[in-house]
């Protein structure tokens, strides 16, 4: 399986740009084909974490004010771009999963039309209003973005959990901290280049590297994280 396009060390997406982690430590991520070293990791901790968080809420606002079809352009520009870049995505979800590339191309399928079906919503982002017991009024409900969105996901089908978890947090005026599979970081790195090169504002999508304790633990306890959608096994679920 050609990796040719996994860089050597993979580094966290932090404000707009790659970031090592601040300990300068790494691990290695294997290859499940050939039991070979692949590339080395940026190991995060709690204080990558909290540059993440707090890149994501000076950025939230801004990204917030404007227009849902504003957002829906911008996921738009994202889902083209992974639509080009499909074939290397579909190669590197392969080489870090050890599923076949033809299995890998259809879950890249997938996740783009997730992207197309999220950009469509920036243009169907409904309130509801009803009636009222009161005479010329009536009530009316509207959506507001949380905040910083909290992202965990698992390695099994890495770009479609990237997908699933990051375009609905984003059209809905949220930034995101996502922390990336240990054992499918090359993948959320991709994503995170592509999203980039898109366009995507400084701080509105971050991606972190690391171990579940080390990285993903202070994601779910800092208080500056509005919401958590978490992706794992029942035991760290409940965790």
């Amino acid at each position: 399986m050609n990796t040719n396009n996994i860089p050597k060390t993979v580094l966290n997406w932090i404000n707009g740009e790659e970031t090592a982690a601040v300990s300068g430590e790494t691990f290695g991520k294997l290859s499940p084909h050939s039991g070979e070293e692949l590339c080395r990791v940026a190991r995060s901790n709690e204080t990558d974490v909290k540059t993440a968080i707090q890149a994501a809420r000076g950025a939230q606002a801004a990204w917030a004010e404007i227009t849902p079809v504003q957002r829906g352009d911008m996921l738009h520009d994202i889902t083209l771009a992974m639509r080009t870049n499909r074939e290397e995505i579909a190669k590197i979800v392969a080489g870090e999963t050890g599923m076949s590339f033809q299995a890998a191309l259809g879950e890249t399928g997938a996740a783009i039309a997730q992207g197309e079906f999220m950009a469509g919503e920036g243009r169907r982002f409904y309130g509801r209003t009803t009636t009222s017991a009161l005479p010329n009024k009536y009530a009316l409900t509207i959506r507001q973005p949380l905040g910083v969105a909290g992202l965990i996901i698992a390695a099994n089908t890495p770009i479609a959990n990237v997908a699933w978890k990051v375009f609905p947090a984003l059209i809905c005026g949220n930034a995101v901290v996502l922390k990336a599979a240990e054992d499918t970081p090359a993948t959320a790195w991709l994503f995170g280049r592509i999203a980039h090169e898109a366009g995507i504002p400084p701080g509105i999508l971050n991606i972190i590297q690391g171990y579940g304790a080390e990285a993903g633990a202070p994601l779910v306890a800092n208080p500056a994280v509005d919401i958590i959608s978490f992706t794992g096994s029942t035991a760290v679920g409940r965790e």
